[in-house]
C-alpha cells in the first residue's frame, strides 16, 4: 500500500486522524506520523475551506511531502 503523505510503498500503514480536517483519517506510515505531515493534498484543502491561518505551521515548516504550495493554489 502507499502512505497518503510520502506516497511510498510501505508494508505497514496506520490509521491517522487528519490534525486540520476533523472529519478525515488517512493512512500514513511511520516516519510521516512521527514527522507530523500531513497529505499535501489535505493542507490544500483546508487552506481553501478555512483560510491560510489554518495550514500556516504546515506551510511554513513544510511539514508535507512534495512541491511548494502556493498561494495560488490555496486561492483556486
Amino acid at each position: 500500500m502507499n502512505c497518503f503523505s510520502c506516497k511510498k510503498d510501505k508494508n505497514q500503514l496506520y490509521p491517522k486522524k487528519s490534525d486540520i480536517l476533523d472529519n478525515i483519517t488517512h493512512y500514513m506510515c511511520k516516519s510521516c506520523i512521527d514527522a507530523k505531515y500531513e497529505p499535501r493534498w489535505v493542507i490544500v484543502l483546508a487552506g481553501r475551506s478555512s483560510g491560510f491561518d489554518s495550514v500556516r505551521d504546515y506551510i511554513l515548516n513544510h511539514r508535507y511531502v512534495g512541491v511548494e504550495i502556493t498561494a495560488q493554489e490555496l486561492m483556486s
